[in-house]
């Protein structure tokens, strides 16, 4: 669509929607909607009349508008290529050095909630340890706090009589262009917003070759 095409799709789309709940409209009220005057309402039903995209009836209360089957087609047209904007993939990238956990990688993988959830949601079995990442630049950080606004892969939290497991989001990556692999991100976390924790399939370690401060780029696709 051309951006005429847009901005006609955008006015017949106020016009339909606000009319549409009533027997008829006046060029008063389209004048206060579309933020025109009243001379330029009627150019602008007289145009979209002209284009077949409404059909018009005056009656002594207002006109009667309704869209007509150009009309639909044109809206829909815009309805999809929004949708497509909004559901084009956005590519997250990070830079960390490696750093060395606590251990609680691997106590929150050998936890048996967890390994099937991450099986069955990501398809793989997760090695029993996490590749923690020290995040240094600013655009890094930026995006780490953007899946925190993102609903990524979701474990829901799960409860026990003794103790509750909390709700952890994933977010498939890959690691120096190695995959499969995720940022996982338990929604109570002790981590700061520049640390990111990765899981694998394997040791992402060994088969990378990384060691302490070793430089890693991570992208996501969210």
């Amino acid at each position: 669509m051309n951006s005429k095409e847009i901005d006609i799709a955008c006015t017949l789309a106020k016009i339909i929607s606000f009319s549409k709940d009533k027997e008829c409209i006046t060029q008063l009220e389209l004048s206060k909607l579309l933020d025109i005057s009243q001379q330029s309402v009627s150019r602008k039903l007289n145009e979209l009349e002209e284009m077949r995209l409404i059909n018009k009836s005056e009656t002594k209360n207002g006109a009667i508008i309704s869209l007509t089957n150009e009309g639909e087609t044109l809206l829909l047209r815009c309805l999809e290529m929004i949708k497509e904007a909004i559901e084009t993939k956005r590519e997250l990238r990070f830079k960390g050095k490696v750093v060395s956990g606590l251990g609680e990688g691997k106590i929150f993988l050998s936890i048996k909630y967890y390994e099937e959830e991450i099986s069955r949601r990501m398809g793989f079995v997760p090695y029993p340890g996490t590749l923690n990442l020290n995040l240094y630049d600013k655009s890094s950080v930026e995006n780490r706090i953007i899946l925190d606004a993102n609903s990524g892969i979701l474990i829901p939290e799960h409860k026990f009589e003794d103790r509750v497991l909390g709700a952890v989001k994933m977010f498939p990556a890959t690691v120096n262009g190695i995959g499969p692999a995720a940022i996982v991100i338990p929604l109570r976390t002790v981590h700061p917003k520049s640390v990111i924790e990765l899981i694998s399939p394997f040791s992402l370690r060994e088969k990378l070759n990384l060691k302490d401060g070793d430089d890693v780029e991570v992208i996501v696709m969210t």
